[in-house]
């Protein structure tokens, strides 16, 4: 709460404690005479704002250290503190009534003793106000605290179980990649050691670059088809001239980002839907562009197609277009369809670029 606001609280209620103590004294004592009320009403209100005002200090800065202890102990200070405040405070009232002339120097002791009564009832009324505000007001901010904290702690739940559940996501890809990868290499070590040399080395760029991106969540498209070249160079050992394929993306748009292994699971996925099934082989076309704010992946080949409702649970298309959901919010996505007698699989994201 503001400083103004405090003060605000702190006049309505000394002027209520005044006024409220006026009419005890008024009610209680008979008294009907006008100068003598208002002589009351100055005095009350002198000592309800000596008393007031120390209270509202004292309390703002003991305040949350009393509301700290346990409950025996902060019923204790409380108690301890509103009366040492009611004595200080009808002292501190005697020696303004004095200062103004509403009493003379010989009357202070008198005047201090016989005032007690009344800072006890000042006290009281003030203190229980007090109270209820701090109390009031700690356990908003204890509310509101716990509130952010349990906000914090969910978002940081979120956030983990995103990040788990990418990893996760991720970890099942990387083994059926390696997998198909090191098939490819064990047919050429007899046959063909300085091929099989060369697929290793490019083997060990993938794995390096697999190991690199494991935390990154996106890498710049540049790198994605790095990796695509060396997998189709391994997979070309394998399968000889039964794989083709062209890589046609514009230089512009290869500083845009793309979640690592994405473009190189659907070359795979071609491959094993239209290269290894068919004795002929096939032709694997990778492109790129951008349409309407975002960047689009393609992978098409010439072979039978099929339907990702149709894949098992788990397989490397449905866990992509998990990640995709998971990363992206929604925004672009897993598409499959037929162009010119060809199969597409496109990967749409934002179109934007990776921050270094």
């Amino acid at each position: 709460m503001s400083i103004w606001r405090r003060f605000a609280l702190l006049v309505a209620v000394n002027t209520a404690a005044a006024v409220g103590t006026t009419l005890l004294h008024v009610l209680f004592r008979h008294i009907s005479d006008w100068e003598v009320i208002w002589r009351i009403a100055q005095e009350c209100l002198v000592y309800s704002w000596c008393i007031g005002t120390l209270c509202f200090v004292v309390m703002w800065y003991a305040g949350p250290r009393l509301w700290e202890l346990r409950p025996m102990w902060r019923n204790f200070g409380v108690a301890v503190t509103f009366a040492a405040l009611g004595i200080a405070g009808c002292f501190a009232a005697s020696l303004v009534l004095v200062r103004f002339g509403l009493l003379t120097p010989e009357e202070f002791w008198d005047e201090f003793t016989s005032s007690l009564r009344i800072g006890v009832v000042v006290t009281v009324v003030i203190g229980v106000a007090v109270t209820a505000f701090e109390v009031m007001f700690f356990r908003l901010r204890a509310a509101n605290e716990e509130l952010q904290r349990r906000l914090l702690e969910e978002e940081r739940a979120r956030k983990l179980a995103t990040e788990a559940r990418l990893s996760s996501l991720e970890s099942r890809i990387h083994p059926h990649f390696l997998f198909n990868t090191l098939n490819s290499i064990s047919a050429l070590v007899r046959e063909d050691p300085a091929t099989a040399e060369r697929t290793v080395e490019r083997l060990a760029a993938l794995l390096r670059y697999s190991l690199d991106t494991g935390v990154r969540q996106l890498v710049p498209l540049r790198q994605e088809l790095l990796v695509v070249r060396d997998y189709l160079e391994i997979e070309k050992t394998r399968f000889g001239g039964r794989l083709r394929y062209r890589i046609d993306v514009p230089p512009e748009i290869e500083d845009l980002e793309v979640p690592p292994m994405s473009l190189q699971l659907l070359v795979e996925n071609s491959i094993k839907h239209a290269v290894s099934v068919n004795r002929q082989g096939g032709e694997v076309l990778v492109a790129a562009h951008r349409e309407a704010g975002q960047l689009v992946l393609e992978v098409s080949d010439d072979g039978p197609g099929f339907d990702l409702r149709a894949l098992r649970q788990g397989h490397g298309l449905e866990n992509l277009q998990e990640r995709l959901a998971a990363l992206f919010d929604g925004v672009g996505g897993l598409e499959l369809g037929r162009r010119d007698g060809r199969m597409l699989v496109a990967i749409k994201t934002p179109c934007r670029k990776v921050l270094v």
